[in-house]
């Protein structure tokens, strides 16, 4: 087991305003910004993330 407690880094945006950042995704699926406490300006952030695992089958 890693110490991050299944944490992983990915990109993700703000689909209100577009902006782009780094978010830990927590085991619950939960996205919080990475090093702050807000990816964007926005009063209510709607944040998507930008990747998507892939299985080895799938990559190009």
């Amino acid at each position: 087991m890693s110490n991050d407690g299944g944490k992983r880094r990915a990109a993700a945006t703000c689909e209100r305003c577009g902006e782009i950042g780094i978010v830990e995704v927590w085991p619950d699926g939960a996205l919080r910004p990475l090093g702050q406490s807000d990816l964007c300006g926005c009063d209510s952030a709607a944040l998507r993330l930008l990747e998507t695992d892939l299985d080895s089958d799938e990559l190009p």
